[in-house]
């Protein structure tokens, strides 16, 4: 079963040749029957939609915005005015899709470092700068405000315009991959940032200014090909990693992603901690946003005791857009007797599947030693669902933070465009029960030693170094 995700990251760059076109513009007439159809569509697409959010409130919200139209807006103008009213209904599944595509066009400017935003303090930290540039910012510095906003305004903006579970989760994820994009768009920066930010005791005030978009890329490949690479050997979403010293092994994934490859290195990765006698292995998902669901079952038969599920249930709503989405996958192929019966459901049907264990593959690269899992707010989707099977089944550790998807939770989406916008829309279309949930469980994934993200690791070994030193193990 795959359980799709949300988190498409939509990084378009376009050609010089585009940055001076015209910006095409809607009327308020099209903005507001578009705002009609994306209800209309989350209405007969979501089992649940106002799960957290009244009716009654959303429909008000809704009309508050079409009043607001009253003139033409490009894309990104209606994207930003439209986007709130879904963060609304806190479902990390049911969003829009940045429209980067438009944006880039624009050949924007760059503030090329990586930052991380939190809703509680401190709320934005620079985690590092571009690897092509000389950095202004050190890594590490805590930002008190950008062009005289405050960080915690900053902060709000971000998650108001982000969908999820949890303010977490929102901020975390907005503030990653698209945080000169909200400078730029909220707050005008033109490619000029006041910098005020805190590094140990001391308080400094820097102007950084930004790079455009097609001049930051000339730079990243410079600085590409300066360094001598090596071509990886297989999907760097995902990474072993030997500590031979502690007889400990790290194993990465980063996004849940391309099962076939992926089960070709989880089993080549555990060969490995067959043949080198590895004791300790810490599986690290705080990067990961989720993926194939599949991959999470693969690596279960590398480290399970007993037959094991993820889901205890799953609700399934029948809908128009669930069934071209099937079609979609079809195409081209012959519809077998399920894929019709399946199209021949009256929309708006519930069904829910109740699921089975799944029983344990002969293994003889079953890992038996200690296990510990590293999560934070980022950890979404599948990815969460992983770490509530390692929980419910009590394989180890979990460190760092509570996951950002819920143990019950929306998703396996089903796309659409708005008419005239062509906004891209993706939407729930089932409620997931994870193993071990119950049904009021709106929750994530809380960690056995809850600490900042950032700092798992090093607790992790600093345990594992501990329990060696107590079982006396060399």
């Amino acid at each position: 079963m795959e359980k799709s995700v949300v988190l498409v990251l939509l990084l378009c760059f376009c050609n010089p040749f585009l940055f001076g076109q015209s910006t095409q513009t809607f009327t308020p007439r099209e903005m507001r029957e578009d705002i009609d159809t994306l209800i209309s569509f989350i209405e007969t697409a979501h089992p649940n939609p106002y799960y957290r959010y009244p009716k009654t409130q959303f429909y008000k919200e809704a009309a508050a915005i079409k009043n607001k139209l009253n003139k033409p807006l490009d894309l990104i103008d209606f994207y930003l005015l439209a986007e709130p009213l879904l963060t609304r209904l806190e479902d990390g599944h049911t969003d829009f899709s940045i429209p980067m595509a438009a944006y880039n066009k624009k050949n924007p400017f760059v503030l090329p470092y990586k930052f991380r935003l939190s809703p509680d303090k401190p709320y934005i930290r620079c985690e590092r700068a571009y690897r092509s540039i000389t950095p202004e910012l050190p890594d590490g510095a805590l930002i008190i405000s950008i062009n005289d906003i405050p960080a915690k305004k900053i902060v709000d903006d971000v998650i108001r315009l982000n969908a999820g579970e949890t303010r977490t989760f929102r901020a975390e994820f907005g503030g990653t991959n698209y945080f000169e994009f909200y400078l730029e768009k909220l707050y005008h920066a033109n490619g000029l940032y006041k910098i005020r930010f805190s590094k140990g005791a001391a308080i400094h005030t820097i102007t950084i200014k930004g790079i455009r978009q097609d001049v930051l890329n000339k730079q990243l490949q410079r600085y590409n090909d300066s360094v001598e690479r090596v071509k990886p050997e297989h999907n760097t979403n995902y990474s072993l990693q030997l500590l031979p010293a502690e007889k400990a092994a790290i194993i990465s994934f980063l996004e849940f992603d391309d099962l076939d490859e992926c089960k070709v290195f989880i089993d080549s990765a555990f060969g490995i901690l067959k043949s080198r006698g590895i004791e300790y292995l810490i599986i690290d998902i705080r990067e990961n946003g989720g993926g194939d669901s599949d991959i999470g079952d693969e690596l279960m038969q590398y480290i399970a005791r007993q037959p094991f599920r993820q889901y205890d249930s799953v609700l399934e709503k029948h809908s128009q857009l669930l069934k071209q989405r099937l079609l979609a996958h079809r195409k081209n192929r012959t519809l077998d007797s399920a894929d019709k019966a399946f199209l021949n459901k009256p929309n708006g049907v519930f069904n829910t599947t109740l699921y089975q264990n799944t029983p344990l593959r002969d293994n003889p690269l079953r890992f038996t030693g200690h296990l510990y899992l590293l999560t934070s707010p980022y950890t979404f989707s599948s990815a969460a669902d992983f770490a509530q099977m390692f929980r419910h089944y009590q394989l180890g550790t979990i460190i760092g933070e509570e996951t950002g998807g819920l143990i019950i939770s929306y998703g396996d989406i089903v796309s659409a465009s708005l008419p005239h916008t062509g906004l891209q829309i993706t939407i729930s279309s089932k409620l997931y029960y994870n193993v071990g949930s119950r049904k009021n469980d709106w929750k994530g994934v809380v960690p056995d030693k809850i600490i900042p993200s950032g700092k798992a690791m090093s607790l992790a070994l600093k345990l594992i170094r501990q329990s060696k030193t107590v079982t006396g193990s060399n």
